[in-house]
């Protein structure tokens, strides 16, 4: 039997010379990246030809907008949405949308939401994606550092900023609209109603010959994603045409490397159809890079179809699974876990692939994953906002050999342990801050230079905020945010390995490991969880389980949290699906001081 090729042998193959995965490089403001050469060179490009090819698929499966009920959907083909998108995209440019605009595009997921994105990019614009979960005063903020010409909103977006048109207007913040109806809100609340759209013929003629994009080209500016501000106001991320169209080619890498490392043929690999259409279960917004460029651009580049939610609800999930014949589920780990774990979850239900990343994921998933659907695509992706969704990832036996693993990068990226003090190269093996570089990388934190300068050096590494190890076969281990490490004394001690510690316990859902405060040490290990579907459990019952699980790793038994916060519903999230660690933090210390203040009575 030959010996198994190493990712690098595997990369050899799949970017060889005459592959569609064949790299090239390019110079950009004097710094060399590798990029792919035949990627689409812009967002046009890439809709021209797939939103004509399937154009007789099925695209898209949504719920009505409110006040319609929630089990009213309506599902349409790329065909469908294509003609919407044309239409909207005339109107847009007899408002003056052009090359380079900023158009505003808010809302939930819906099909509204994706031909009004579509719409943008087919006169070479800029969509600014407002997180759609946001209160006012960071939905305006969002506005307001953007400067988009016109605003486009689902009825909920409308309700939040509604109220507030006239601060808006003095900030420079006009021409609101709502693709929904808002009568039933607040006349306050209430925006302009795009209706029913019919353009000048002569506009959707000029939008179809791509009249006006002879200058749209790799390097023009393609999208505006925002932080999750977690921590404080989102952070407008700009990104150009190529960063943001990397994803076509990157997404399909981390499966052609594992069928390689298991024996397969690449070109087999590449003209073997599905056994049946990929139906994709959306749980995580298209406002987020991870969504957006991840699942949808996936979806439009190889016809799969989409299924929305209105909002998360793990009945209405297992509903959608069954009625649309779903058959690819991902997001962040915590709504993977939520479907395999719910005993509702019908025995014969198939997968062909489970996605996910975002959030450290337990490390007993991978494993549960494969148990449940030994033939499905078991895949981990690390990303962020700044690099336009996957950066790294693994799949399949690679993963389940090294559950901890985010992955090695992908062929035209690269990454770096550092001193976070001295910023000199770390020896494989050791703990560090993790660096990443690539074409995918953005272009800057919009209006503000000092943020961009922090984050991204002269030579184009960006500083990631995560502690990460690379281990000997050159496989990425996030160990922890650097703002999330516990400093106990002279220890740093990496939340992940408090969580996966709880996490062996299968009765946890969702593990959250904060600091709690210590007038000796400085801070202790705190943990939150939330338990499994019908498991029940004692702070001391997972106490018990914990301590054995340290000392059989040989990890001090001092290390083991004190104090474990049961929680009867699920952590403080964000819109994306990630655990708040803020908002954790809080409940944990406020109930971890109420104790310490009992006992001294």
């Amino acid at each position: 039997m030959a010996p198994q090729p190493t990712i690098a042998e595997c990369d050899a193959i799949i970017t060889a010379k005459g592959s569609p995965f064949e790299i090239t490089t390019v110079e950009i403001n004097g710094l060399t990246y590798k990029t792919w050469l035949h990627a689409p060179p812009h967002w046009r490009a890439f809709l021209d030809i797939k939103l004509e090819e399937y154009a007789d698929k099925e695209f898209i499966s949504s719920p009505l907008a409110p006040p319609a009920p929630q089990t009213a959907r309506e599902t349409v083909t790329y065909g469908e949405v294509h003609r919407r998108a044309v239409r909207l995209a005339a109107w847009l440019k007899g408002q003056g949308v052009g090359l380079g605009t900023r158009v505003a595009v808010g809302g939930s997921n819906s099909i509204e939401w994706v031909v009004a994105f579509l719409a943008v990019h087919l006169l070479g614009g800029v969509p600014v994606l407002l997180n759609g979960t946001l209160t006012s005063k960071p939905q305006i903020h969002c506005l307001q550092i953007a400067q988009p010409k016109i605003t486009l909103v689902d009825e909920h977006v409308a309700s939040i900023i509604g109220v507030h048109k006239a601060e808006m207007k003095r900030r420079g913040i006009t021409n609101l609209y709502c693709w929904s109806s808002t009568d039933h809100l607040p006349r306050k609340a209430r925006l302009p109603e795009l209706g029913e759209i019919n353009p000048d013929p002569k506009l959707i003629e000029a939008v179809e010959r791509g009249e006006g994009l002879e200058g749209l080209g790799p390097e023009s500016d393609a999208t505006i994603f925002f932080t999750s501000g977690t921590t404080g106001l989102p952070k407008g991320v700009l990104s150009t045409q190529r960063a943001s169209m990397h994803s076509v080619l990157t997404n399909f890498t981390p499966t052609l490397r594992d069928g390689l490392r298991q024996g397969g043929d690449l070109r087999t690999m590449l003209t073997t159809p599905y056994p049946v259409t990929p139906t994709m279960l959306i749980s995580i917004p298209f406002f987020h890079v991870t969504g957006c460029l991840g699942w949808l651009v996936r979806a439009i580049g190889s016809g799969f179809k989409l299924v929305f939610m209105r909002r998360w609800s793990t009945r209405v999930v297992l509903d959608l699974i069954k009625a649309e014949k779903v058959n690819v589920i991902g997001g962040v780990p915590a709504i993977v876990t939520a479907i395999l774990q719910s005993p509702l979850l019908p025995k014969d239900t198939e997968m062909l692939s489970v996605n996910y990343g975002g959030a450290p994921p337990p490390e007993r998933l991978p494993g549960d994953l494969t148990r449940r659907w030994p033939n499905s695509a078991i895949s981990h992706g690390y990303g962020m906002t700044e690099t336009n969704a996957m950066h790294m990832a693994v799949n399949g036996q690679d993963y389940i050999q090294r559950p901890t693993t985010v992955g090695v990068p992908t062929p035209i990226s690269e990454v770096k342990i550092v001193d976070p003090e001295t910023r000199k190269e770390l020896p494989t093996g050791q703990m560090g801050l993790l660096l990443a570089r690539g074409v995918n990388i953005m272009k800057e934190y919009v209006g503000d230079p000092k943020a961009t300068a922090n984050a991204l050096d002269k030579d184009g590494w960006l500083d990631t905020g995560d502690v990460a190890i690379v281990d000997s076969d050159g496989f990425v281990h996030i160990t922890d945010r650097m703002k999330d490490i516990i400093f106990r004394g002279g220890e740093n001690i990496p939340s992940v390995e408090v969580e996966n510690a709880v996490y062996d316990d299968k009765r946890i859902a969702e593990a959250a490991a904060v600091p709690v405060p210590d007038h000796r040490l400085g801070e202790l290990v705190g943990v939150a969880v939330s338990l499994a579907p019908g498991a029940t459990a004692t702070e001391a019952d997972l106490l018990a389980t914990v301590k054995p699980k340290y000392v059989s790793v040989g990890v001090s038994a001092e290390l083991t949290p004190v104090i474990i916060y049961v929680s009867n519903e699920p952590l403080p999230r964000n819109a994306n699906g990630k655990p708040v660690k803020l908002d954790i933090k809080k409940i944990v210390v406020k109930e971890y001081l109420a104790r310490q203040r009992q006992s001294k009575l």
